[in-house]
């Protein structure tokens, strides 16, 4: 078993890569090395300790298949850089797993609250990343540590738990953000992506940069704390992530080797050299507090940006290729945009159109009905509807479209006006028109038929209007059929219809019902006046004639029935009186006219 796990392991080793990991392997235990050999000051811990942030750094770019073998050799070189030149051997193991826990818990627990975590592009990924390793990891790091550094030096645990937390927390907090981006290759990518005016830019601000810090930490007489900071905020606002970790690493390399030669804000504190550097750390962690979530507010909105920019670019897009008129209207109706084919829809121009009453286009007869759409869509946030209405172009020509309208709303969730995508549908509408006229028409005759017969009756009935019904019936059409065929028969029924044509007035309705059946419905008359039509449409029937032959001429005459229409009455009681009066008439001879009792 124990053979087969490390044939595993140094299978993993073989794919993490040996060469990266010896140089990970030595990154980690110089950064260690050094920190104990300069920076412990007779004291238990080191005041400065990048270990923590290399280590934590590495867990994070790396994938977890490889982090066990990046444990065990964190725990090697750990081990052997505490017992060389740190606390000694009895307490270098132990000391070193707590170290590798501690930046293992960090990475974990930050990746996994954030599985994206690395960029550093938006205020809540720092501030997890504050919270978990500046806080949390250390802070549990420190309660088992502090009780081997109480062992190994005599050190109170109290002291001995704070000196761990703040070296290390002040350790993950300034140098885990610039070394996390140069292990990912910001650094790089922003100078290959860079124009030459930015990289100019950069070279300058940066240059600002180190001679405020050089000021800043090359003289003890004046605490210039702010200086630096004023100026990488100005850094980090022109040049994003690139300019707050680059002005980081300027800062933090001049502010510790002037605290080293006994310059800077720090040597005005009457305080042991160990806190001089936690204080340092401090205000490097002050810093790093401050850029990191401005630049990851920055790098938010630049993004937010970028998709606004490219949302703008296809909307225009569509707009300006879009055969429908988009058009935004405001609360009073007037036009606050207008998509370039109201040129091609109209006939204007958009700016014709903007800053004018969207009314002036709509055609005065459908008016009323947008306002009362629009007024249901702006009094409702969900509501959307679509309305068909009439429109009048530039050189008067009237069009159907539909106009579909949502309302739209200002920064603080109020209606401020309406967007309607407008569609020609005057070619449907002409086709719909065509379909109703045929589906109301007798094809032979032109007449309307029985459906426009039996709606036009019933409104008239529903209206309270008053009026009379005359039912026709052709006298002996079956035998005109039998002798002189069906193209004379039609024929009749075409001139009979041209009669009834001639003969009724612009409002009344005259309808093939079917076969050799006709009626008319006239409409605002009275019976004697309807009696006078009925007994005219007979006059010039039957004094017309058609000619099926050369040597023969055919005369055909029609019977009528008159019936009142009176509002309240029924349609069927109206045809009922009508009928019975028809049949009378063909009783009494034909070719006359009966009215209903």
């Amino acid at each position: 078993m124990p053979v087969a796990m490390m044939s595993s392991r140094l299978s993993r080793l073989t794919r993490f890569g040996l060469i990266r990991f010896g140089l990970f392997s030595l990154a980690y235990f110089l950064s260690m090395a050094l920190a104990l050999m300069l920076a412990r000051f007779d004291r238990g811990v080191a005041a400065v300790w990048l270990a923590g942030a290399v280590l934590f750094v590495q867990f994070v770019v790396s994938p977890r298949r490889h982090w066990a073998v990046l444990m065990l050799g964190a725990m090697v070189c750990g081990a052997l850089a505490i017992a060389w030149f740190g606390l000694g051997a009895k307490v270098a193991l132990p000391l070193a797993l707590i170290g590798v826990i501690e930046a293992w818990s960090a990475a974990y627990f930050v990746k996994r609250i954030y599985p994206r975590f690395g960029r550093l592009q938006s205020v809540d990924e720092v501030v997890r990343f504050l919270v978990i390793a500046g806080l949390l990891a250390p802070a549990a790091g420190a309660s088992p540590a502090a009780w081997f550094v109480h062992l190994a030096t005599g050190l109170p645990y109290g002291l001995a738990w704070r000196d761990w937390f703040a070296a290390h927390a002040l350790g993950y907090l300034v140098f885990s953000p610039p070394l996390l981006l140069a292990l990912r290759g910001e650094a790089g990518k922003w100078l290959r992506s860079a124009a030459p005016g930015q990289k100019r830019e950069a070279a300058l601000l940066l240059g600002i940069v180190t001679l405020a810090s050089l000021i800043t930490f090359g003289q003890n007489v004046f605490p210039l704390v702010l200086f630096p900071v004023i100026v990488m905020v100005a850094a980090t606002l022109r040049l994003g992530r690139f300019g707050a970790m680059a002005s980081v690493v300027i800062l933090t390399v001049v502010g510790l080797a002037g605290t080293s030669l006994g310059y800077g804000f720090t040597t005005m504190l009457h305080v042991s050299i160990w806190l001089r550097f936690e204080a340092l750390q401090g205000y490097f962690a002050f810093v790093v507090m401050i850029l990191l979530p401005l630049a990851g507010e920055l790098a938010a909105r630049q993004r937010l940006l970028e998709r606004v920019q490219a949302a703008e670019a296809l909307h225009r897009l569509i707009i300006e290729r879009s055969s429908d008129v988009i058009m935004r209207v405001k609360f009073d109706g007037t036009v606050s945009f207008a998509s370039p084919s109201v040129a091609r829809l109209w006939g204007y121009l958009p700016e014709e159109v903007v800053g004018r009453s969207v009314f002036r286009i709509i055609h005065p007869g459908d008016a009323p009905a947008v306002r009362a759409s629009r007024h249901i869509i702006m009094s409702s946030k969900d509501t959307a509807a679509a309305i068909e209405y009439r429109t009048i172009c530039k050189d008067g020509r009237v069009l159907w479209v539909e106009g579909s309208t949502r309302a739209v709303f200002d920064h603080q969730g109020h209606v401020n006006g309406t967007l309607t995508i407008i569609r020609d549908i005057t070619e449907r509408r002409e086709v719909v028109n065509d379909l109703t006229r045929q589906a109301m028409t007798d094809p032979l005759t032109g007449l309307g038929n029985r459906r426009a017969f039996d709606r036009e009756l019933a409104r008239c009935l529903t209206s309270g209007r008053s009026g009379c019904l005359a039912l026709f019936d052709l006298d002996h059409f079956k035998q005109i059929n039998d002798l002189h065929g069906h193209i004379t028969g039609d024929r009749v029924l075409k001139v009979f219809a041209g009669v009834l044509r001639e003969s009724v007035r612009a409002g009344d309705l005259a309808i093939r019902l079917g076969g050799e059946e006709f009626a008319v419905l006239l409409a605002d008359t009275t019976l004697e006046n309807a009696r006078q039509i009925c007994e005219r449409i007979l006059l010039r029937f039957a004094s017309s004639e058609d000619h099926p032959s050369a040597d023969t001429v055919l005369h055909a005459t029609v019977s009528a029935g008159l019936a009142r229409v009176d509002p309240g009455t029924s349609p069927e009681a109206v045809m009922t009186a009508a009928d019975t009066a028809l049949y009378h008439a063909k009783n009494g001879g034909r070719n006359r006219l009966a009215v209903a009792a």
